[in-house]
């Protein structure tokens, strides 16, 4: 009996000097865990950075297939053909997939709308109308942005491969998601892709008073040494409508840099790049710049 007790006493005393410092290492490593994870989730919070906007480590995730299906199953039901519908989806998840919340799933909502307004015409198919050496022109019918896109890389790259270079301009379009996408399919192709839009003139030039140039990307990718690539979005009005648009919804200011943007998404913003890439998609196919103002009414 006693030795029993001598050996509970043991037990007890060792149970008593090791456990709680084990105890307190599990409680600082669940607090670690959980301080960083708060960390993680104040530092998104505090930066708009399009790159980190919206992932948090508290963010749902699904596969981009899933996504790509469940998109692409709203496009067909708002009347779009199954495949200018597929296409349409993965230009979007694309840029979910690569944290650019801005130009993502978030836009599906927009393009219905578009559509059910009359606004943008589902079943419009994209031509080419004009075509000379290098050059050429497509007539997007006032379809989907991406199947117009779409088409006019096809050709790029197909006059490229011919002539070493192509220039291929869109008129009578819409919304093409991330400039990106459509750069990429250049650098799949181990050759140097541009892509840029004009869209409407919302945003007030630098030294202006009225609304004069889109937020207009201008956006660079060229394959490197080593299966690498450059990729870039050179600078365009500072504040991007789906920028700020992402940021509201989750109801965060919108930064840019050291400076806090208001409520106003469309207020003096630098223009050289902007202007760029506004009048160069017009003067090819000898369109007026920016001049369409959407009704944002029905939107």
């Amino acid at each position: 009996m006693e030795r029993r007790s001598a050996c509970i006493l043991t037990a007890g005393i060792a149970l008593g000097v090791v456990l709680p410092p084990l105890l307190n290492r599990v409680h600082a490593a669940i607090a670690n865990a959980t301080g960083k994870a708060k960390k993680e989730d104040a530092a998104a919070n505090s930066t708009t950075h399009a790159v980190r906007d919206g992932l948090l480590s508290s963010s749902v995730r699904l596969e981009k297939s899933k996504l790509d299906a469940f998109l692409s199953r709203i496009f067909v039901s708002a009347g779009c053909a199954v495949s200018h519908a597929d296409l349409v989806a993965s230009v979007l998840s694309f840029a979910d997939a690569r944290g650019i919340p801005s130009h993502g799933c978030n836009r599906a909502d927009t393009y219905i709308n578009e559509i059910q307004a009359g606004l943008v015409d589902a079943s419009a198919a994209p031509i080419v109308s004009e075509i000379s050496g290098c050059c050429a022109v497509v007539d997007g019918r006032n379809g989907l942005g991406a199947v117009t896109s779409q088409l006019a890389m096809e050709t790029a790259l197909r006059l490229a491969e011919e002539h070493g270079a192509s220039v291929v301009v869109c008129h009578s379009s819409n919304h093409f998601g991330a400039a990106g996408f459509w750069a990429k399919m250049a650098l799949d192709r181990g050759m140097i892709g541009m892509s840029f839009t004009n869209t409407s003139p919302i945003a007030v030039p630098t030294g202006g008073k009225t609304r004069a140039v889109g937020t207009n990307p201008f956006c660079f990718f060229a394959p490197a040494a080593s299966g690498e690539a450059f990729s870039s979005i050179w600078p365009r009005p500072l504040s991007l409508l789906g920028k700020w648009k992402s940021c509201t919804e989750r109801g965060r200011r919108c930064r840019w840099g050291g400076a806090w943007i208001g409520t106003d998404p469309t207020a003096p913003r630098g223009k050289r790049f902007a202007s760029l890439a506004d009048f160069t998609p017009s003067a090819v196919p000898r369109r007026p710049p920016g001049t369409r103002d959407m009704d944002w009414e029905c939107l």
